[in-house]
């Protein structure tokens, strides 16, 4: 008995900073050993405090400079953003730590001393600082921990148990009504529910069957899922196939009678690729360089972009993130032989990175990001990006070297004039009529200045080139007059016939108040266009 008041008096006159330093990390680490907490409730996971862990499980922020007393410690990961609640249950007799960011408001700390002097931040743009509090606590006594701002309360203890119960989803208020959707819906996720649809993808499968597929994202995702479909009835029914984790902004495709999908491990994450032998029923696990974990990092970006087959290579273009959204966003190519295991890292050829500059279109460009694969009229093969630009209707050109090793971007002539270009689209070329086609959401004039350019997506025109420079917009396929709350975007589509198949990510009325906005999809919705080679400016043909 009389050692633990003494680790105790210890902690208490550590605090007060009466100790010096070498000796007060010694007697914290001491007396941080007897403490030790559960943690009951919602909202939360239990990590390892430590310079460079991830701060928040719905952000790539880490934290910085934690104070070496805090050596071996744990917390409690949240989600910004996102209301947590749970509390902390003592073994014995001790002082709680919460941290949060004192500058933000809305959360009661009415019992609770900040220490001095002691803070800690994490990576988002303003480095914000988090305050560290203490309170006492008795054996077996149940303290809440507090909520309400964006970071939210965060536990840190030498030793913390518990698992959250999992929350209930959340369910719309009435019955969905998906008769005025367009197409067919594949699968659909009511907005209530905080999660939201990402990256279409669909391809033709070897025996004429379809597969869709689909990520998860929104505050309430874990930011690392991606849901299958099928439809053996070309396209007019769908079922699911499956669902995996650990795959995030990807895309399907077909190579020597597999199914490939190819993308991100989780948002930021691995690049990563899987094969399913039997039109997505199972796909193999990257779990390392030889299985499908192509790049290891962190810090990877993409969407369902094209895989095109050119001179024995494929080629599939991706993006690192190296700061900020856009701004921080460096293009490169991956190629690998047609012939090699596409899941050995080591069949893979990377580009170098190219970055943006600030100071090109007169210092308008924001980034470029979700680039295309395509090869040239000439034969060569081309990154094509959708740029972001507050005018938008531009996209970015760059060349790539015929090894894949190489990538150049002249500012004078890489940009091309291009409607919907800062949204996402994907490129591909027709050997019938010698174009290239894609999908847009180009801003029509009668929707100018109703909304930002960027998040104006209320229309989907399917538009063509002859040489990848010269863009016509052939027909209006959807439309709809609301620029806020609707958007047919993300587009994926091929080839099929006389006609195109398009998984859509789509965002509109559902009976039960529709898309939280425009850009979070409440649809995964397939369309097929009939006769698009036919299509002249001015049709409107859903």
């Amino acid at each position: 008995m009389k050692r633990t008041r003494t680790m105790r008096w210890s902690l208490a006159v550590l605090m007060a900073g009466v100790i010096p330093p070498a000796t007060a990390v010694n007697l914290a680490s001491a007396a941080a050993g007897a403490q030790s907490l559960t943690v009951a409730g919602r909202g939360f996971v239990i990590r390892d405090l430590t310079d460079g862990a991830r701060a928040y499980g719905n952000r790539t922020y880490v934290w910085r400079d934690v104070p070496k007393r805090f050596g071996r410690w744990q917390f409690t990961q949240t989600r910004g953003g996102v209301k947590s609640a749970f509390t902390v249950k003592a073994a014995a007799d001790g002082v709680i730590h919460l941290a949060t960011a004192p500058g933000q408001g809305g959360i009661d700390l009415t019992g609770w001393t900040r220490l001095e002097g002691v803070s800690f931040w994490y990576t988002d743009r303003g480095r914000t600082r988090m305050g560290v509090y203490t309170r006492p606590c008795k054996a077996g006594q149940t303290i809440a921990i507090p909520q309400g701002n964006w970071t939210g309360g965060i536990v840190l203890a030498a030793s913390l148990s518990g698992k959250a119960a999992g929350p209930a989803t959340p369910k719309p208020a009435g019955k969905p009504d998906h008769s005025k959707t367009p197409g067919v819906v594949i699968d659909y996720i009511p907005a209530v529910t905080r999660t939201y649809i990402g990256s279409p993808s669909i391809v033709i499968l070897p025996d004429g069957s379809y597969a869709a597929s689909h990520d998860i994202f929104g505050p309430r995702s874990a930011y690392r899922i991606t849901r299958v479909f099928r439809s053996d009835d070309r396209g007019k029914t769908w079922r699911p196939q499956g669902r995996l984790d650990g795959q995030w902004w990807s895309g399907l495709f077909v190579h020597k009678g597999d199914l490939y999908i190819m993308g991100t491990s989780r948002r930021y994450g691995d690049v990563v690729i899987r094969r399913s032998k039997d039109g997505g029923k199972t796909w193999t696990v990257p779990k390392d360089a030889h299985t499908g974990l192509l790049l290891k990092g962190s810090k990877y970006h993409t969407s369902s972009m094209p895989v095109v087959n050119h001179n024995g290579r494929l080629w599939r273009a991706m993006e690192d993130n190296t700061g900020a959204w856009g701004k921080g966003f460096r293009s490169f190519m991956m190629s690998a032989p047609v012939e090699a295991d596409l899941l050995k890292a080591s069949s893979w050829t990377s580009s170098n990175r190219v970055a943006r500059e600030a100071s090109w279109l007169d210092g308008t460009f924001g980034g470029w990001l979700e680039g295309n694969a395509v090869v040239t009229p000439a034969g060569r093969i081309v990154n094509i990006l959708r740029a972001h630009t507050a005018a938008g209707g531009i996209a970015a050109m760059i060349d790539v070297s015929d090894d894949g090793r190489k990538q150049t971007f002249d500012p004078h002539t890489g940009f091309v004039t291009f409607p919907g270009g800062c949204k996402k689209f994907n490129i591909r070329f027709d050997p019938k009529t010698r174009l290239y086609y894609a999908l847009t959401n180009a801003v029509l004039d009668r929707y100018r200045g109703k909304n930002k350019v960027e998040r104006t997506r209320n229309v989907m025109a399917l538009t063509s080139s002859p040489d990848l420079r010269r863009w016509t917009i052939r027909s209006v396929i959807l439309e709809h007059p609301d620029t806020h709350k609707v958007g047919f975007q993300y587009s994926d589509w091929q080839f099929d016939g006389e006609d195109l198949i398009v998984a859509i990510r789509m965002a509109h009325p559902d009976g039960v108040g529709g898309a939280h906005n425009q850009h979070d999809a409440n649809y995964l919705a397939f369309l097929r266009i009939r006769n698009f080679r036919t299509l002249s400016e001015g049709d409107n043909k859903p």
